[in-house]
C-alpha cells in the first residue's frame, strides 16, 4: 500500500544521501594525490552510501490491471443465459467465453484472453475446449440433479500491458427434453343419428 509520508521520508533522505555522495567525490578528487589511506576510507564511505541509496530506492510500480473482475457469458440459440450460470437442454450447445471487467463490473476491460482451461467433471453436460483456446462448447449430455459447478482458469493481457490471471466458477444446470403436449381432441362423444322415417 502507498504511504506518503514514508515516500517523502524515503525521498528527502535520498536527497540527504545524493549530497553527501557529491561532498565525498570532491574530496576524494582534491587528496587524491595526498593521502592514499584517506582515500580509501572515503571510497568504503562513498560504497556505503550508494548501497544505503540503492536500498532505500523505490520499486518500479508493476503496470495498472484495468481487469477488476471477470465472468463466463454463455452464448446459444433457444437457451437461458446468464453470466457465469447456463441452463440447457439435452442435446443442446452453447458456447462458454471468458471476459474481464473495469472496476464498475459491467464495462469489458478490452483485455486479450488466452491459456483457458476448463474444469467440469459430470455425466450431464461436456465442456471442450475450442480450437482458438479461449472459448467452450457446452453440451447438454444428461439430467442433472441441479447446477452442477466448474470452473475456468484463463490469463487476461490488458491494453496497458498488464497481464493477470483468473480463476472463474460457473454452474450448468441440465434438464431433460420435454415431449411436446399431444394434440386437443375435438371429438369428445359420438352419437347414432336417425332419418325421418318416410
Amino acid at each position: 500500500m502507498f504511504d506518503p509520508a514514508r515516500h517523502e521520508r524515503e525521498r528527502y533522505l535520498i536527497e540527504l544521501l545524493d549530497t553527501a555522495t557529491s561532498t565525498v567525490n570532491r574530496h576524494a578528487r582534491r587528496i587524491e594525490q595526498a593521502d592514499r589511506e584517506d582515500l580509501e576510507t572515503l571510497r568504503l564511505i562513498l560504497h556505503e552510501l550508494k548501497e544505503i541509496r540503492r536500498e532505500l530506492e523505490p520499486p518500479t510500480p508493476p503496470p495498472t490491471t484495468r481487469s477488476r473482475s471477470s465472468a463466463l457469458v454463455f452464448t446459444g440459440d433457444s437457451i437461458t443465459m446468464a453470466n457465469n450460470a447456463l441452463a440447457i437442454n439435452v442435446g443442446q450447445t452453447a458456447q462458454a467465453s471468458p471476459v474481464t471487467f473495469l472496476a464498475d463490473g459491467v464495462t469489458p476491460s478490452g483485455a486479450t484472453y488466452s491459456a483457458a482451461t476448463y474444469t467440469f467433471s459430470d455425466p450431464s453436460a461436456t465442456v471442450v475446449l475450442n480450437s482458438d483456446g479461449v472459448t467452450a462448447t457446452v453440451t447438454g449430455v444428461a439430467a442433472s440433479t441441479g447446477p452442477v459447478s466448474g470452473s475456468v482458469t484463463f490469463t487476461a493481457t490488458d491494453t496497458d500491458g498488464a497481464v493477470s490471471t483468473w480463476v472463474n466458477p460457473f454452474t450448468v444446470t441440465t434438464s431433460a427434453v420435454q415431449p411436446p403436449p399431444p394434440p386437443s381432441q375435438l371429438s369428445q362423444s359420438s352419437a347414432l343419428q336417425f332419418s325421418t322415417p318416410v
